[in-house]
């Protein structure tokens, strides 16, 4: 081990000294140039500890309440609607049509700017807060019930009694093949 002011080795027992700031490990010589110190320890945070959640039963019992984690769930409505297609440039139509700035929009919905610029060019979809949000400020419709398809039969129908003969075609077996 060296010296860390003159640099020569350090034979016997090294000193921790304070020099305009700096802590360094020196040798018997170079003690002087500096003040000793000793190293305190880095505090330890104090450990908090809570009680364990209860709560109170009938008879007087305490009862622990299980704390359960969420998980997430799909917001209610959101399964019913669709975005319209043209979103970004209705949102910036209406903007312009009201004479408000994308900075004074984003302030109104509480948003950061970057995302009324991502929503106006299409690089982002709303979710169903922002929509709506958009949707007030800007007096628009941009969410719309969401339409279903009705399964429609792709061959006619089937008599009740289906046999098996009914569903089956062999490739290459007609009638008059069978009847040779």
């Amino acid at each position: 081990m060296n010296c860390d002011i003159c640099g020569r080795e350090i034979s016997g027992q090294a000193f921790k000294v304070k020099v305009e700031g700096a802590k360094l490990l020196v040798c018997n010589h170079c003690q002087r140039l500096g003040k000793p110190y000793e190293e305190q320890p880095p505090p330890t945070p104090p450990v908090v500890s809570f009680p364990p959640r209860t709560v109170p039963v009938v008879g007087a019992k305490i009862v622990p309440k299980r704390i359960r984690s969420r998980t997430p769930e799909i917001p209610r409505g959101l399964e019913d609607v669709d975005i319209v297609d043209d979103y970004g440039d209705k949102v910036r139509r209406h903007r312009m049509k009201l004479g408000l700035a994308q900075e004074d929009l984003a302030a109104r919905v509480k948003v950061k700017l970057s995302v009324i610029q991502k929503v106006e060019t299409g690089k982002m979809v709303p979710d169903l807060r922002l929509c709506r949000d958009l949707e007030h400020e800007l007096k628009i419709k941009l969410l719309s019930p969401r339409e279903t398809e009705e399964m429609k039969p792709s061959k006619p129908e089937m008599p009740e009694e289906v046999t098996l003969g009914d569903i089956i075609h062999v490739k290459g077996n007609t009638k008059s093949d069978l009847s040779d």
